[in-house]
């Protein structure tokens, strides 16, 4: 293979996982959280494997896309969201701030993603094997708290309300089945006990983290009603990285460091990107998908990086990885994840939509049974068919797949992208007002699946016949140049700040806030938690002469997830609103969780020392209803 020719192929594989987890971290925008991450990650490992050039790869191509589907999985507890509205503030210190957090959240969320991708690429079966059976028991764990929960509603809301008000809306009770579920296992499978004390150690670094940074440490980085995981996932890669360091896999290390520069870049450069779109800046104005623009810039820019570290290990000549156990069982596990299991759980926010008009449906339900059991019944079906055709796969019958690796891998591949946007179609049919969003998904889905069926199955890259460096070598030490990239993440930084504020005059209405200063949100909506008495009625702002009898409403009861319950003055209580910040101030949003409601009206809260006043009625007075904190 020519020079030149090599070096288009390997632009070719860059741009495809660029445009597969561009797709892949847009359609995670829909889903969100764990569930939602693990489609960016599999299409990144599934597409680097299978543009690679390498037969041993592409051979593992399903099992890269199940390890990096666990690798970015990690990082979906992540809230990231909040801290862009930092970056519309206008002020120096906090666009700075929120540039340089959503660096933090990038690079935390990617380096796990590529330490654990790394060894799906370097790491005999035998050792991958090992990581997945106690990991398979956490989620079946998992599962069955699920199952509880679902079929236990009052027990569901009460854990929910003990998560938002203490452990700061985190992940906690899977960290903590994690913990036990791996303990018990490292004591009864000696076989597997390497698996067992990386999860278990994992989990416990995520309590410690955790507890160290937020909970006892008090450092929170987003709004109260925000999670605050992220020292958690600051002690998962730590064991990570330890972990690779003690066997020796500096080129699954190296694809983890690569992972923290490439996510920690592309986060802040998406939004920035998105900046003139937000501020509708010079000629970008009217009303464009914002937020669907820098996600799939998020999944473009990780993407790429993430194929740029990819490159290296090819081009180095990292030595295959061993099979030293039959692949067949691991690449059927493998292939059953990404095509049943992560769907079942996205596929439930997709047909959210269609149970709720089915359930304010006056007809009658088919056949006397509930919509969602028809949709359980369908998801059954199919998995049971994936079942059949895999048990036969593992009988030797593969005459239903391609006989090439490359064969099997690209159908995978294009089974979850097309897959999961039928889900998301379904969720969000296209229609006039949602056209430019939807194709912020179709495009790059379209791109990612145009450059896989371009490539040709018989190309080798060149080094295969020389691929003999072991992935303990020395030469996978990132080097100089990484830290030099390192070290100019500052410049970047205060780089992509100051323009940001040079285009813009002050803070964007509605949208930007601040960290810092007297009228942070922080310490604003920190103030406003917790039961607020009414003490009278006023007919001005601040007049200290209050009415006092007959007042319309008790208390106020605000909690950090943004619910506001009303107390009407017989006891009753009313928990349908909401409180939220716009334009630097608290506002109530009257009769708020129900967009429905013809009585849903937004009300500013204007504060005056220790108390706030309301207009009251919500939306119609002149008047004003007084209220005080109660004090314990």
């Amino acid at each position: 293979m020519s020079e030149q020719k090599e070096a288009t192929n390997y632009t070719a594989m860059c741009l495809l996982a660029a445009f597969a987890m561009a797709y892949g971290w847009a359609y995670r925008g829909t889903v969100g959280s764990e569930p939602g991450a693990t489609v960016p990650g599999a299409l990144l490992g599934l597409t680097l494997c299978l543009a690679s050039g390498r037969t041993d790869w592409r051979r593992r191509a399903a099992v890269a896309g199940l390890f990096g589907a666990i690798g970015w999985a990690w990082g979906g507890s992540l809230s990231y969201m909040e801290q862009t509205f930092y970056t519309l503030s206008g002020s120096f210190p906090d666009v700075m701030y929120g540039y340089s957090m959503l660096f933090l959240l990038g690079a935390l969320w990617a380096g796990i993603g590529g330490g654990v991708l790394g060894l799906a690429l370097t790491e005999p079966i035998s050792v991958l094997e090992g990581l997945m059976r106690p990991f398979t028991a956490v989620c079946a764990a998992f599962l069955a708290s699920y199952l509880f929960f679902f079929f236990s509603p009052s027990l569901a809301e009460a854990t929910e309300t003990l998560s938002v008000r203490q452990f700061h809306r985190t992940v906690w009770l899977a960290a903590a089945i994690a913990l036990v579920v791996s303990g018990v296992y490292w004591l009864v499978r000696r076989e597997d006990r390497g698996g067992a004390v990386l999860i278990f150690r994992g989990a416990a670094a995520w309590w410690i983290g955790y507890l160290a940074f937020t909970k006892i440490g008090g450092l929170r980085l987003a709004p109260l009603h925000r999670g605050e995981g992220w020292g958690g996932l600051i002690g998962v890669l730590f064991v990570l990285m330890l972990y690779l360091r003690q066997r020796r896999n500096r080129a699954a290390l190296m694809l983890a460091l690569y992972g923290i520069l490439a996510g920690g870049l592309a986060f802040p450069l998406a939004v920035f990107l998105r900046h003139p779109l937000a501020i509708h800046w010079g000629p970008f104005q009217g009303n464009v998908p914002q937020w669907r623009f820098a996600e799939a810039n998020f999944g473009f820019f990780m993407g790429l990086g993430m194929a740029l570290g990819a490159l290296q290990l090819i081009r180095g000549g990292l030595i295959p990885p061993k099979d030293d156990r039959p692949a067949a069982p691991l690449n059927a596990y493998a292939v059953f994840v990404l095509l049943a299991a992560i769907n079942w759980m996205n596929f439930r926010h997709h047909a959210a939509p269609l149970l709720a008009r089915s359930n304010a449906s006056a007809a009658p339900p088919f056949l006397g049974v509930a919509t969602w059991i028809w949709f359980v019944l369908a998801g059954a079906l199919a998995s049971l068919l994936l079942l059949y055709i895999l048990g036969r796969y593992l009988r030797g019958e593969d005459h239903l797949a391609p006989a090439a690796a490359f064969g099997k891998g690209a159908i995978l591949t294009l089974l979850v992208i097309w897959i999961t946007l039928a889900g998301y179609t379904l969720q969000d049919p296209p229609g006039a007002a949602n056209i430019a969003s939807e194709m912020l998904l179709w495009i790059p889905a379209f791109v990612a699946s145009w450059l896989l069926v371009s490539f040709s199955p018989v190309r080798e890259a060149r080094h295969e016949t020389t691929a003999l460096v072991a992935a303990s070598d020395e030469k996978w030490n990132v080097g100089a140049r990484y830290g030099l990239l390192c070290g100019l993440v500052p410049v970047f930084l205060l780089g992509i700040t100051g323009v940001s504020i040079g285009m813009q005059n002050g803070p964007i209405e509605g949208l930007g806030r601040k960290r810092f200063g007297p009228d942070a949100y922080w310490r604003q909506t920190a103030n406003l938690i917790g039961t607020w008495q009414a003490v009278g009625m006023a007919k001005r702002l601040g007049e200290p002469a209050l009415q006092t009898a007959d007042l319309p409403l008790s208390r106020l009861t605000f909690d950090e997830d943004r619910g506001v319950t009303a107390t009407l003055p017989t006891g009753k209580t009313d928990g349908m609103h909401q409180w939220f910040l716009k334009n630097q101030y608290i506002w109530l949003r009257w009769r708020g969780k129900s967009k429905q409601r013809p009585e849903r009206v937004e009300v500013p809260l204007e504060f005056r020392g220790t108390r706030f006043y309301l207009a009251w009625p919500p939306g119609r007075g002149g008047d004003y209803l007084v209220f005080e904190r109660v004090t314990q």
